[in-house]
């Protein structure tokens, strides 16, 4: 076993956040397999077995991973508070891997005792989690922007987890009232508008004018952006299920915290002083364009002028694919090579020669997923509109390529944890030893 290396910037030891987001990449490679298997599934309804275990796989075992893992080395870095508990989240991360697979493995199988199962184990480790981060945030009293979206954010979490497994359970012994599938739609939306999206607004704010040799935002955005996710995903999800005219009123508040964000990242990449954008940038550029589509189409589905399972899936392509992942995906170019550069090459700096951060990427497969995983997304999310399985299956192999080209260039980068165990070479015999 390697032994921790010295904390960057206040954080965990690197391995802590880096098994996170390992894991998580390996679970975005096979999530885009199962695009390119399941694409007859696809072109069907979004509620099928093998559908919603898919979902699941990149719900949970990608995004969630991933803004896990990433919290453990952000936090410290954008709220200046060591982690409270590196013992905690080694034991959570196989908590949460062992019951991730459960659950998509018996989501794919349509077993709902042993899904239940998973999932309080899920709930488990997610408690474990926000259990760490209270405690790192204990006394805490600048409460910035970013501070109040990620708070924000973790509210989401808890409140995703419980509505899950209240859904999971209402699927053996009939617990909800009204309709199923407004109810599913509820739950999605507030995975994704009251976990993901300020967890995303609010750390951006941050790293993304530290990436691009910005100045730190202000102005209105940040005041549309909280009080539109704080009134926004709770009226989405009410009129979701069931209380007449919170849908368009929250999708109108959510688009307006969307349009804030958006706002800000434009202005950081007009006004940043690094002359030239990596591959880690553009991931994240793009990734925020896909917000305009995604959130068109929403409006449209709160407007009743858009419905059907295809729309639906391509919805689903857009946000979770287009924005977050590709998202997601420049993050962890940004963070990986920072993290493994930390654990190998920090104790050597100003002793012997090291790489730079740059000299430990590969751009070229960077540049590659990049092309591929941008067309891939945008291909999908038509192929899927229209409920094309051959189209779906292109556009798979597409995501496939990209998702591959993506695990190339962090396993590049993850190669040099070798360095980290090789013994110091021997020194050169000296004319007494020859004797």
């Amino acid at each position: 076993m390697i032994p921790p290396r010295p904390r960057p910037s206040g954080g965990p030891a690197p391995d802590v956040p880096l098994r996170y987001l390992v894991v998580a990449a390996g679970a975005f490679v096979l999530a885009a397999v199962g695009v390119l298997w399941l694409a007859p599934e696809m072109a069907g309804h979004y509620y099928h077995p093998h559908i919603v275990a898919l979902t699941h796989m990149v719900t949970l075992g990608w995004i969630t991973l991933t803004i896990m893992g990433a919290s453990y080395q952000l936090i410290p870095i954008v709220l200046e508070r060591p982690i409270w508990s590196e013992r905690l989240a080694r034991w959570q991360f196989w908590l949460l891997v062992a019951s991730i697979g459960g659950m998509v493995a018996h989501f794919y199988l349509g077993t709902w005792p042993g899904l239940v199962t998973a999932a309080v184990f899920l709930g488990a480790g997610i408690v474990t989690h926000l259990i760490n981060v209270i405690a790192t945030l204990r006394g805490f009293g600048r409460w910035s922007f970013t501070a109040r979206l990620v708070v924000v954010g973790y509210a989401g979490l808890a409140l995703t987890m419980l509505f899950g497994l209240t859904l999971g359970v209402d699927r053996m012994w009939k617990l909800l009232p009204g309709q199923f599938f407004p109810t599913l739609h509820a739950h999605y939306h507030l995975a994704l508008l009251g976990w993901v999206a300020p967890m995303i607004f609010g750390v951006a704010a941050r790293v993304y004018p530290m990436f691009l040799l910005a100045p730190e935002p202000d102005g209105w955005p940040d005041t549309v952006q909280l009080w539109g996710i704080a009134l926004g995903v709770p009226a989405v999800v009410l009129g979701l299920l069931g209380i007449p005219g919170l849908t368009v009123a929250g999708t109108l508040a959510v688009i307006s915290a969307a349009a804030g964000h958006a706002w800000w990242v434009v202005g950081f990449a007009r006004s940043r002083k690094r002359p030239r954008l990596d591959w880690g940038l553009r991931f994240v550029l793009t990734g925020t364009a896909f917000l305009l589509p995604a959130a068109l189409m929403g409006l449209a589905f709160a407007l009743d002028l858009l419905s059907g399972p295809q729309p639906a899936i391509a919805y689903a392509v857009l946000t979770l694919g287009g924005w977050v992942s590709l998202t997601i995906v420049g993050m962890m170019l940004k963070i990986v090579p920072f993290l493994v550069w930390y654990r190998v090459y920090s104790p050597r700096a100003g002793k012997e020669a090291v790489p730079t951060l740059a000299q430990l990427t590969w751009p070229r497969a960077e540049g590659l997923a990049y092309f591929l995983l941008t067309a891939g997304f945008v291909f999908l999310s038509l192929a899927t509109m229209v409920g094309q399985a051959e189209w779906i299956r292109i556009a798979g192999a597409v995501l496939l390529l990209g998702a591959l080209g993506f695990a190339a260039s962090l396993i590049r980068v993850l190669q040099h944890l070798g360095s980290a165990v090789r013994p110091p070479r021997p020194a050169a015999p000296t004319e007494a030893h020859a004797r």
